[in-house]
C-alpha cells in the first residue's frame, strides 16, 4: 500500500504558491514596465494605453486631463474633465489635480463644480500659497470681491514673492486702495513694498501714497534708496510737496540724520560730508565718458571732504552728471554759493551751477570756472515764481565750439547752499 508523504504535500503545496505569487508579481512588473514606458513616451495614444493598463496610477490620468485641456489642436475640454475627475478619485489628496479639475469645471460654466475644486485643493493642502491663490482669483472673477481679497491676503502671506501680481489683480477689479489695505494686503513691510513698486510701475501715486502711510506706520527700517522710485514718480507727477514728506520720512526711517547745512540752506549735504545717496533731495550722478567723480578726503574747503571731477582730455564732455533736487517756496528769493577749486582746467568752457525751475523753467548760473582758481565762493540769486516749488541744481559744462576743445584738469566742489533771503533784499546781481 502506497501512502504519500504529507510533508511532500506541504511542501509542493508551498512551492505552488511561490510559484503563482512569483507569476502574478513577474506579471505586474511587467505590465508596470510597460505602462511606464508608454507614460514616458512622446505619443499621447501611449499616455491613455498607460493609464488604462495602470489605473490606480492617478499621475497618467492627471496627464491627460492636461494634455486635453491645454493641447491647441487636440482640445477636448469634456474629456480633460473625465480624466482628472478619475485623478481625484483615485488620489483625492492632490491639491494640483484639484486646481486643474477646478480650473476646466470653470471654463466649461460649472462654477459650483468649480468652487468645490478649489476648495478641496485647499483642504489638501491648507498652507499652500498656489491653492490661495488660484481660489482667490476664481473668486474675484465671479465678482465675489471680499472672500477674492481674503483668499488673496493668504496666498501673500505664504509667498510674499505674489505680492505685485496679486496687487495687480486687485486693483484691475476695484481700483479700491483701501479695500486692498483692509483685506488683500498683509500688514507688514516686505508687503506694502511689493504693492508700493506696482503702484509706482503703473504710476498710480494716490494709491502708492496710501501704503506708503501704512509703511511708515510700522516704523520699519530700510535703506533710503528704497523710496527713491516713489520719490522720482511723485516729482515726475508735479507732486513735490508729497515728495518731500516722502523723503523727510525716508530720512527718519532710514536713520539718516539731517543735513542740510547752516544759515538754513535746502541744499542736502552740502559738505559732502555723508555719501552720496544718489536718489530723492540728496546729490545723485551718473556716469559719463571722459570724467571721473568720487569724493576727495584730502583736499576741502571746510569739514574732511569735498566733491572731486576729473576730466581726463579725451572728450569735450557735455557735463551735467551731479545734481540735485530742493524743496522751495513760492515767491521768495535765495542765494545761492558753492566754493570751487580747479587745477588747469582747459578750454574755454569750464564748471558752472545751473539752477532752474523743475517744472516752470529759467533760472540763474553762476560763472565760469576754468584755469587754475583756489577755493572761492561762486555765487548768485535767484527769485522763485508762485508756482515753483522744486529747484534743481545741476554742476554743469557746456561743450565747447572752438579748435582743442577736449577738456581736462581737476575740479573739486564744497560748501554749496541754498538759502532763503529777506524780503528786503537787495536786487538779484
Amino acid at each position: 500500500m502506497n501512502t504519500r508523504d504529507p510533508t511532500a504535500t506541504v511542501r509542493w503545496a508551498a512551492f505552488a504558491a511561490i510559484l503563482l505569487v512569483s507569476v502574478a508579481l513577474t506579471v505586474s512588473a511587467a505590465r508596470y514596465a510597460v505602462a511606464d514606458q508608454w507614460a514616458q513616451s512622446s505619443n499621447p495614444a501611449l499616455w491613455l494605453r498607460a493609464a488604462k493598463l495602470e489605473p490606480a496610477n492617478a499621475e497618467n490620468w492627471y496627464r491627460l486631463g492636461r494634455y486635453r485641456q491645454f493641447d491647441f489642436e487636440n482640445g477636448d475640454l469634456p474629456l480633460a474633465i473625465s480624466y482628472y475627475e478619475r485623478a481625484t478619485a483615485v488620489d483625492p489628496g492632490s491639491s494640483p489635480y484639484w486646481m486643474d479639475l477646478g480650473s476646466a469645471y470653470e471654463m466649461t460654466g460649472n462654477v459650483a463644480g468649480a468652487d468645490l475644486a478649489f476648495r478641496n485643493a485647499q483642504k489638501q493642502y491648507p498652507v499652500s500659497a498656489q491653492a490661495d491663490w488660484a481660489y482667490g482669483n476664481f473668486l474675484l472673477r465671479h465678482g465675489r470681491t471680499q472672500d477674492a481679497f481674503r483668499q488673496i491676503y493668504r496666498a501673500i502671506s505664504a509667498d510674499p514673492r505674489l505680492t505685485a501680481v496679486a496687487i495687480s489683480s486687485c486693483w484691475r477689479s476695484t481700483h479700491d486702495i483701501d479695500q486692498i489695505l483692509k483685506l488683500a494686503l498683509p500688514a507688514n513691510p516686505e508687503a506694502y513694498w511689493g504693492a508700493i513698486d506696482f503702484f509706482v510701475s503703473t504710476a498710480e501715486p494716490d494709491a502708492a501714497m496710501a501704503v506708503w502711510k501704512n509703511l511708515a506706520a510700522t516704523g520699519a527700517t530700510f535703506p533710503a534708496s528704497r523710496a527713491f522710485r516713489l520719490l522720482d514718480l511723485l516729482i515726475s507727477l508735479r507732486r513735490p510737496d508729497d515728495a518731500r514728506m516722502i523723503w523727510q520720512q525716508t530720512l527718519s526711517l532710514a536713520h539718516i540724520a539731517p543735513d542740510y547745512g547752516p544759515n538754513g540752506s535746502v541744499v542736502w549735504n552740502g559738505g559732502f560730508e555723508q555719501d552720496l545717496l544718489n536718489g530723492g533731495f540728496a546729490w545723485q550722478y551718473s556716469a559719463i565718458s571722459g570724467a571721473e567723480m568720487d569724493i576727495d578726503a584730502e583736499t576741502f574747503h571746510s569739514g574732511k571732504r569735498s566733491l572731486r571731477i576729473v576730466f581726463d582730455g579725451t572728450l569735450n564732455v557735455d557735463f551735467a552728471n551731479v545734481w540735485q533736487y530742493v524743496s522751495v517756496e513760492p515767491n521768495s528769493r535765495y542765494r545761492f554759493r558753492a566754493y570751487l577749486q580747479t587745477q588747469a582746467i582747459t578750454t574755454d568752457s569750464g564748471l558752472r551751477f545751473e539752477i532752474s525751475d523743475v517744472y516752470q523753467g529759467g533760472g540763474a548760473s553762476t560763472p565760469n570756472v576754468i584755469e587754475m582758481q583756489d577755493w572761492t565762493p561762486e555765487e548768485v540769486e535767484i527769485s522763485t515764481g508762485p508756482e515753483t516749488r522744486l529747484l534743481k541744481i545741476v554742476l554743469r559744462r557746456t561743450p565747447s565750439n572752438k579748435f582743442g576743445n577736449k577738456i581736462k584738469g581737476i575740479a573739486w566742489v564744497d560748501d554749496v547752499s541754498l538759502v532763503a533771503l529777506p524780503a528786503s533784499s537787495s536786487a538779484p546781481r
